[in-house]
């Protein structure tokens, strides 16, 4: 493997043509090139426009979790996640569904509320099976479990779903929800997704090996999962591609697919040099070099099927203003970036 260097930036950046990331990715079949989009910038041209001629498959950003689809118990509000699916549905998109559980984003009613073991199966099992239901068959894959692990020891963090009893049908909330989430939609392909576990090396590698040996486990348990989300929130600079590489290897050898869910490359503070990100040719640069690389790895890893990024314009990012994070800048133009991924595509 031969990664991006900055010397040949400035070539990658001359030759590539203009065709649309997902049209080189369709025709040459290769991974699925996604965004995360939120349905309430659809009324801007430029955000439908180019979310519709780049990329081939869609997330929801926040309308499909838990919070959003059913506020009050009971009552599903279906709207933004539909309108997801929708858009996914008119521009030849894959949708993929985020997510079914999860510690956060949750409505006040279930945070708040005295509930036993008993009565939280019950939610869970009424919550996936209503909405796995309505979108059976039209989503790729659901993020059945979104970021279950602690940062420090790498255990189950505490939530309102670790109260839920282990039993001898399951060992935890995680796996009660997989099994739940393939009798919704058995099309759909199950997945575990999670933060600062890409690369099995570097300060990433503790929560890594705690993720691989958990995913292991639920297979060797008969658990259905039969993929994992790898988040990349980190900066432009990030430089741990063996680890990543490797870690998709080992996935693969188990049997088990990855997809890059969530990256985006901030222009970070350089406190070692003293200094802020100056957001410049320079800083284009690397960034760009960063995307294609991790886009070579995902091309080139037998386990990797979809390289997505948590948003594509500058505009709209959940990311603090001024760390320019996504391929296509506030003005919805290319960036460095998307012409570095391009030649990547092309040459794959």
């Amino acid at each position: 493997m031969m990664i991006v260097t900055l010397t040949s930036l400035a070539i990658i950046i001359a030759s590539a043509s203009s065709q649309p990331l997902r049209s080189i990715a369709s025709e040459k079949g290769l991974c699925y090139i996604g965004a995360a989009v939120n349905e309430a910038y659809f009324t801007q041209e430029s955000y439908r426009a180019t979310a519709a001629e780049q990329y081939n498959l869609v997330t929801a950003e926040n309308s499909c979790k838990f919070g959003s689809i059913q506020p009050t118990r009971g009552e599903y509000n279906f709207q933004g996640c539909d309108s997801v699916l929708d858009f996914a549905v008119e521009n030849g998109m894959q949708f993929r569904g985020h997510n079914f559980i999860w510690a956060r984003f949750n409505p006040g009613w279930l945070e708040d509320g005295d509930f036993d073991s008993d009565e939280l199966v019950k939610i869970m099992t009424d919550h996936i099976n209503t909405v796995g239901s309505r979108y059976k068959n039209k989503t790729i894959a659901w993020d059945v479990v979104n970021e279950a692990l602690n940062d420090d020891d790498y255990g189950l963090r505490d939530c309102i779903w670790h109260n839920i009893t282990a039993t001898e049908s399951y060992t935890s909330y995680v796996d009660l929800a997989f099994t739940l989430a393939r009798a919704a939609d058995p099309q759909a392909k199950l997945f575990y997704n999670d933060y600062n576990v890409a690369s099995s090396t570097g300060w990433s590698k503790g929560k890594s090996d705690a993720m691989f040996e958990m995913v292991k486990g639920m297979l060797e348990r008969g658990v259905p999962i039969d993929g994992v989300g790898l988040q990349m929130h980190v900066g432009c600079g990030y430089d741990m591609f063996d680890g990543v590489r490797d870690n998709m290897s080992r996935y693969h050898e188990i049997g088990i697919e990855v997809h890059i869910t969530e990256l985006d490359l901030a222009c970070e503070d350089k406190p070692e040099e003293n200094k802020d990100c100056v957001w410049g040719d320079e800083a284009q640069e690397e960034q760009a070099e960063t995307y294609a690389s991790l886009l070579e790895i995902c091309v080139e890893s037998e386990a990797c099927t979809n390289f997505e990024t948590w948003g594509f314009t500058d505009e709209h990012t959940w990311l603090d203003e001024g760390t320019h994070p996504l391929p296509f800048d506030e003005e919805y133009e290319e960036k460095f970036a998307v012409k570095a991924m391009r030649d990547v595509l092309l040459n794959a």
